[in-house]
């Protein structure tokens, strides 16, 4: 009994709120952590260093207008862009891990939220599947989708950095 007690208190703002924030939290940090894991983060952030030089040099011959200087400094950085493009392609590869759980599980969150509100926003706006558009006190009603997807991108950044794997 106490247990349907305090799932139904998850539906309610503002626990709805921070529960919904905590697993977006939750899900950022294990998939971070399986990413940082898995990768050689010394060579991520040397390859990452020489690609960000390799594109200010090929901006800067491309400013000149000189197509054949572009092409010394695209021919002089291919091995670059081949690891670069090869370390895109392992951290794809490591987020298929996660990703199916994941999806499962914010199925299954968007399931027993419902369609109830589980924030207030002070703006009314409506972006596809991102919305707050129902007066609800001094702002607008948020679903779990769109207080989801905030809150995931909003802790995205900031574990990210926390994990050093900024891009």
């Amino acid at each position: 009994m106490w247990f349907s007690l305090t799932l139904d208190a998850l539906r309610v703002m503002p626990y709805s709120t921070l529960f919904v924030a905590a697993v977006a939290l939750a899900l950022n940090v294990v998939a971070n952590a399986v990413t940082r894991a898995t990768m050689d983060i010394d060579m991520y952030r040397r390859v990452q260093k020489e690609y960000s030089e390799y594109q200010k040099q090929l901006r800067a011959a491309l400013r000149t207008g000189d197509p054949d200087k572009a092409d010394k400094v695209r021919k002089r950085y291919k091995p670059v862009e081949e690891q670069m493009l090869k370390l895109q392609m392992d951290r794809m590869k490591i987020s298929f891990y996660y990703l199916i759980p994941f999806i499962l599980l914010y199925y299954l969150l968007a399931w027993f939220m419902g369609q109830v509100p589980v924030a207030v926003s002070p703006y009314r706006f409506n972006l596809l599947i991102v919305a707050a558009t129902t007066p609800l006190g001094p702002g607008y009603a948020m679903t779990m989708v769109t207080w989801y997807i905030f809150t995931s991108v909003a802790f995205s950044v900031i574990v990210t950095r926390l994990f050093g794997l900024q891009v």
